[in-house]
């Protein structure tokens, strides 16, 4: 506007300037104002207008090019400022045309893919992350979004299963929006891998499922074994009856097996439910694995080759030993017969060390070190369509009536009981490994002492029994009381309080854990022991896990009679329970026979050393 102004002055001025000079001449001339100087005038002025016209069409086509030039800076900005967001987005980005043709690759699609930018770009995007079989049909999927893709200003977003350079399967979450620029149609899209993310949300149904199965399972298996403990107790009562009478004395011994067989099936459902007492203890995997190494060479086929690959700076293991013993043979029996025409069963151990994402991927309890077991095999493998369900209760792939469908159920319980992780690989024709971590043992655990079983020995003490199946409480007591035993009997928890309230004298409370009525076993034990310190405890239970490694402190050392139980085991845990001398305040009393040992040793020693002392002759 500045310049405009100026001009009109100037042409303002140029006018004043004519018509002063053309006044000026007729004022020297003396004639008037004729047609000679209109001429000139208009001439003038016609070329002040001609000058103006140049100058304003100058100065705008100045302005135009300082305009273009702001433009082209402020897009060149812009250009800097999104390939800046593109470099540093945490997502992969990728341009294409709307034939699929990549125009723009960024370093973390370089990163999530395995090609180069220079590799990517002018391919068909298709052509470099979709698996061969699926490449089609992705098109086709795609030409149908691509018009809703153009109708929706906020874009889309969809998960597609991509292929790595290095042929590794990658699922992502992408973000695609439609933009038209010169003519041009294309499409942006930032990608973000979520392979990860997806696995531990599979992960986290998985475990999830078997949870409430073994909640489940675990309910079933604890009112089972309460039935099995009145089967299993009083056959042998009748049994004893009729032990004269042949006919019925197997009558009664085929009841005893198939009681047994129902508990044996029982405990397989606890030890999947992650309910089964268990006695953890410092294992050496090594040792174990050799034992088991022993045992297969001598029953498997032999044309089934067993190696082991043991590290000998392995750490001893805290689990319970027959448990692992138990689920490592079924490991390897699986494996023989994944391998009818021969193969080779590999052992190894070793020692891993595992941070929090580390052990979320093995469904470990926590960040830590751990002792890795793994069983590898070279025979049929598991096909992917049932890898998910190996692990759940009564699924087998196994001729009917070669197999319960519990023993992996079992492994599974087991090793999730012991705060430890599994996990299984399998490739179909090429054989499957499982790996079992179990923590570290980080202290010495003293096994307890063991005790003949043969021998059935009964007392004269009182027991106060809590039980609230009426059925396992008649059979209890009669049991009891079959020992030389005096029985208070209690149907809950709030029983038993009332007879220690009246003053009662008892010397043992046997309690079971899981009971109805708002305090468990373990409740109950915790509060009669703070008012008697000195009263032995013994816990029983089908379902004992969760209530026992929540206990408190004073009840800690109490044994457990897991159910279903005969007349010898609890005859022998009550003595066990019985027999171990405590004070008024609850504390273990050294015995003299605990040290009467030692006693001797010594005084044998001293006696040795005196009789090889020369004497001195007086």
């Amino acid at each position: 506007m500045k310049l405009r102004g100026l001009l009109t002055l100037a042409m303002i001025a140029q006018v004043v300037v004519t018509a002063v000079a053309l006044l000026a001449s007729q004022a020297v001339t003396g004639t008037g104002f004729g047609l000679a100087q209109i001429i000139a005038l208009t001439v003038s002025g016609a070329v002040a207008l001609l000058l103006a016209r140049v100058c304003m069409r100058a100065i705008e086509t100045s302005q135009n090019k300082r305009v273009a030039a702001q433009l082209a800076e402020q897009a060149q900005v812009g250009a800097q400022l999104t390939q800046a967001v593109i470099k540093t987005a945490l997502d992969a980005f990728v341009q294409t045309d709307e034939r699929g043709i990549v125009l723009e690759w960024s370093l973390q699609a370089e990163a999530l893919t395995g090609w180069t930018r220079k590799e990517a770009l002018g391919s068909d995007v298709v052509d470099l992350l979709i698996a061969e079989p699926l490449r089609e049909g992705f098109r086709q999927r795609m030409m149908r979004l691509l018009p809703e893709l153009s109708n929706a200003p906020i874009g889309i977003r969809f998960e597609a299963s991509l292929v790595h350079r290095n042929g590794e399967a990658i699922l992502i979450e992408a973000s695609s929006t439609s933009l038209h620029l010169g003519g041009r149609h294309l499409i942006n899209t930032f990608v973000k891998d979520v392979t990860r993310r997806h696995a531990a949300e599979e992960q986290l149904i998985q475990a999830q499922k078997m949870e409430a199965v073994g909640q489940l399972t675990g309910g079933i298996a604890h009112e089972f074994n309460n039935m099995l403990t009145v089967i299993t107790g009083t056959i042998e009562i009748l049994a004893d009856a009729v032990k004269d009478n042949p006919p019925l004395a197997t009558i009664t011994k085929l009841i005893s097996e198939a009681a047994d067989r129902g508990a044996a099936l029982t405990s397989s459902l606890l030890s999947f439910a992650r309910k089964q007492a268990l006695q953890p203890a410092e294992i050496d995997v090594n040792e174990l694995l050799e034992e088991l190494a022993k045992l297969l060479l001598a029953t498997f086929d032999k044309k089934i080759e067993i190696v082991t690959k043991l590290d000998a700076k392995a750490w001893l293991a805290f689990a319970d030993r027959g448990q692992l013993s138990a689920a490592l043979l079924n490991l390897a029996i699986n494996a023989r017969d994944a391998m009818l025409a021969g193969g080779r069963l590999t052992l190894t151990t070793r020692n891993v060390v595992f941070g929090v994402r580390e052990a979320v991927a093995v469904g470990a309890g926590y960040a830590g070190d751990y002792v890795e077991i793994e069983i590898a095999d070279t025979g049929s493998g598991i096909p992917p369509a049932i890898l998910e369900r190996i692990f759940d209760p009564f699924f087998s792939t196994k001729d009917v009536g070669k197999g319960t469908g519990l023993g992996l159920s079992m492994v599974f319980g087991f090793v999730k009981q012991s705060g430890g992780g599994i996990k299984v690989a399998s490739e179909e024709r090429r054989g499957t490994t499982f790996t079992i971590y179990l923590p570290k043992a980080e202290t010495s655990t003293l096994r307890p002492a063991g005790y003949d079983e043969r021998k059935i020995v009964g007392g004269r003490e009182t027991i106060l029994c809590v039980e609230d199946d009426n059925d396992v409480r008649q059979y209890v007591t009669v049991q009891l009381e079959s020992l030389g035993y005096k029985v208070i009997p209690a149907a809950n928890a709030a029983e038993a309080l009332a007879v220690a309230a009246e003053g009662k004298t008892f010397d043992l409370l046997f309690t079971d854990i899981v009971m109805a009525g708002g305090m468990n076993g373990r409740e109950l034990a915790e509060q009669m022991v703070a008012a008697r310190p000195s009263l032995r405890v013994l816990f029983t239970s089908g379902y004992a896990y969760d209530s026992l490694h929540a206990q408190g402190r004073a009840t800690l050392d109490a044994p457990l009679l897991t159910k279903p139980y005969r007349k010898a085991e609890l005859a022998r845990m009550l003595r066990r329970s019985l027999d171990t001398a405590v004070d008024s305040a609850g504390d273990a009393i050294p015995t003299p026979y605990s040290v009467q040992a030692d006693v001797e040793g010594f005084l044998r020693r001293q006696a040795t050393e005196d009789n090889s002392r020369p004497r001195s002759r007086k």
